[in-house]
C-alpha cells in the first residue's frame, strides 16, 4: 500500500466512530434486494452499519416503508403531534404512525424482516430497493421504483435542478 491510500478498514472504523459520536451521517444510493417467501430481504451493508440501534421502519408516503435513524424518528414523531389539532386527531396521527411501525431489527444474516401488513402496504412482492434520502432509507417495490425512473428523463432531472437551485439561492437561511 502507498502512502496516499487509505487503508480500507482504518476508513470504516473511522466512518463507524462518526456514527457513533452522533455527527450526522448522509443515506444515499440505490441497492436492489430479493424478498424471501417469508418476507425477510438483505439490508445493504453500506446502508447497514449507518443506522444505529433504534432506528425504525415506518410507513411512509407513496407506497413506500421508511428506516428512520432514533434522531429521524423522533423528528417525524413530534411532526406528527405538533401537526394535530385536537386531542382525538393526535392520537390518530400516532396511531397510523407508530401502530403500524416496527423496530429495526437485523438478523445475524444482515437481513430485515418485513410483516405482510408492511408488504402490501408497500406493494412489495419479490424485489425491493433501498433508497437513501440522506435522514432515512426508503424501501420501494421494485416495479414502483422501475416504473418512476423510467419516467425520469435527462431534461426533467435538469429542470428540478434549475428550480432547486433558483429557489436555494434566493431563500433564506432556516433559523437553527
Amino acid at each position: 500500500m502507498s502512502s496516499g491510500d487509505t487503508d480500507v478498514t482504518t476508513a470504516r472504523l473511522e466512518q463507524q466512530a462518526r456514527v457513533d459520536m452522533g455527527v450526522a451521517v448522509t443515506l444515499c444510493g440505490t441497492y436492489r434486494h430479493h424478498i424471501d417467501d417469508k418476507g425477510r430481504v438483505a439490508i445493504p451493508a453500506q446502508l447497514r452499519r449507518l443506522l444505529p440501534e433504534g432506528s425504525v421502519v415506518a410507513p411512509g408516503p407513496e407506497s413506500r416503508l421508511m428506516i428512520y435513524p432514533p434522531s429521524e424518528w423522533a423528528v417525524q414523531k413530534d411532526l406528527f403531534l405538533r401537526t394535530a389539532e385536537t386531542p382525538a386527531q393526535e392520537r390518530r396521527f400516532m396511531r397510523l404512525l407508530t401502530g403500524n411501525s416496527s423496530l429495526f431489527e437485523v438478523d445475524t444474516q444482515g437481513r430485515l424482516l418485513l410483516s405482510a401488513q408492511q408488504r402490501i402496504f408497500a406493494q412489495i412482492v419479490d424485489q425491493v430497493v433501498f433508497v437513501g434520502i440522506g435522514s432515512g432509507v426508503e424501501i420501494v417495490a421494485d416495479e414502483l421504483w422501475r416504473s418512476e425512473q423510467a419516467a425520469l428523463s435527462p431534461a426533467e432531472f435538469t429542470q428540478v435542478w434549475d428550480l432547486v437551485h433558483q429557489r436555494g439561492t434566493s431563500a433564506s437561511p432556516s433559523p437553527a
